[in-house]
């Protein structure tokens, strides 16, 4: 447990203007909105040493993009240029440049990775870069597994050899995806993922909504209002708090939420275990599973994440509500097609594979692959049902994380039961 020594008075600025605006408008991404705010204030923490990665996940349509611009700075003169830089189309070739028939100051110019130092990177889409040809998502995996250590980038080409900045470069990201395909989360297991995600809402609106949104013509209102509250909240957040100032161990953490720090750290490594399939006369199908990773830098990300998200709210104490966030973004960041099927469980803490074929409206072969697939992961246990009798497989946490199915404190209005179904359906091996 963290000491809990007296804090310095409380001066951070109240969300409240925000929180107004974002629910007269986009009422289900408030709690995503907060999730980028607190990304973004995590800025003002002190003695960082990594940057802190987190990606908006939704089918296009269902506001992933919107979350993103309300950060972007109103205009090229206001005060939230010190601390966001838009890109809105990103290649990881741009933090260090080998342009050809360029000098190195002029690629010193046009070097991304400089530029990012003490900033959040705000990319509305990640979509290409999540996608295409194993080669490549390989070699931008890379990448940006490097840059995310924080240390700096150097590489080198046969145009201009060796360049890069061999210095500590620590910044945030907020991107915005639709559903990865499971392929794209295996790859990244592989190369040792800095990533994390957030799912958003995604359930299928009624006639009578979208009717009510016809009538309407906010659009532009809201993304002004909304992008204006927020320009306003973290401008004032810094003034207050300006960027390094904030030691991190003021804001304590009682002992129950570093428990649940450390208990959502683990399960979100063995979610995210790389899984192996073999080709047999049913398919791919789930064979083994490597070593979950280390659990240590995840608890740092949580850490961080929890503490932000209590500095925006005004507190210097981490809460249940900033536990929330740690649980959707665990959830989020395990591949959808699983991230479904634990979200389920909840509350029984069990799923059959018939419920899941129903629910997700996927082949009966399919679903019991993916339990295969999830059972590979150690998360859960697998009983087989009686094919003479047609029973459905069924699903039950393992006792070391049995605590999991506990009713939580859900950060998100929906889900549809058909979310992610792109991804869904590449799953078993993508």
């Amino acid at each position: 447990m963290q000491n809990t020594e007296a804090v310095p008075s409380n001066n951070t600025p109240s969300i409240a203007a925000v929180e107004a605006a974002i629910r007269r408008y986009y009422p289900t991404l408030l709690p995503a909105c907060k999730c980028s705010l607190a990304v973004t204030a995590a800025l003002a923490f002190k003695g960082r040493t990594k940057p802190l990665a987190v990606n908006f996940e939704t089918p296009s349509g269902f506001g992933k993009s919107a979350i993103t611009q309300l950060l972007f700075p109103r205009d090229r003169i206001c005060e939230m240029n010190k601390y966001v830089y838009r890109s809105d189309k990103f290649s990881p070739h741009s933090f260090v440049s080998h342009v050809a028939g360029k000098s190195d100051e002029k690629m010193k110019q046009i070097d991304l990775l400089p530029k990012l130092n003490n900033k959040v990177l705000v990319i509305k889409e990640l979509s290409p870069l999540f996608r295409g040809r194993e080669e490549e998502m390989r070699e931008n995996f890379s990448t940006l597994i490097a840059v995310l250590d924080g240390k700096g980038y150097m590489s080198n080409s046969g145009v201009h050899g060796q360049r890069g900045y061999d210095a500590d470069i620590v910044f945030n990201w907020l991107g915005a995806t639709t559903p990865l395909p499971a392929s794209t989360h295996k790859l990244m297991s592989q190369l040792g993922t800095r990533l994390l995600f957030y799912e958003t809402p995604n359930a299928e609106p009624s006639f009578d909504e979208l009717l009510k949104y016809a009538a309407k013509n906010t659009a532009n209102e809201a993304e002004t209002e909304c992008q204006l509250a927020v320009n306003a909240f973290m401008e004032e957040f810094f003034r207050v708090h300006p960027v390094g100032t904030v030691d991190a161990n003021l804001i304590t953490i009682p002992e129950r939420q570093l428990k649940r720090i450390v208990l959502f750290a683990r399960f979100l490594t063995y979610g995210r275990r790389e899984i192996d399939f073999e080709k047999d006369s049913d398919g791919w199908t789930p064979v083994s599973a490597k070593p979950a990773e280390g659990a240590w830098k995840v608890i740092n990300y949580f850490k961080e994440l929890a503490q932000a998200h209590a500095l925006i709210h005004g507190r210097y104490k981490v809460t249940d509500d900033d536990i929330a966030l740690v649980d959707h973004i665990a959830v989020s960041s395990i591949p959808c097609h699983l991230r479904f099927i634990l979200r389920a469980m909840r509350p029984t803490g069990r799923m059959t594979s018939t419920e899941y074929a129903k629910r997700r409206r996927i082949a009966k072969s399919t679903a019991l692959r993916h339990f295969s697939e999830l059972e590979m992961t150690g998360l859960v246990v697998r009983t087989k049902g009686d094919t003479q009798l047609n029973e459905p497989d069924s699903l039950e946490m393992v006792p070391q994380f049995s605590w999991f199915a506990e009713t939580q404190p859900e950060l998100c209005a929906s889900f549809s039961d058909a979310d992610s179904t792109e991804a869904a359906l590449q799953g078993t091996r993508g």
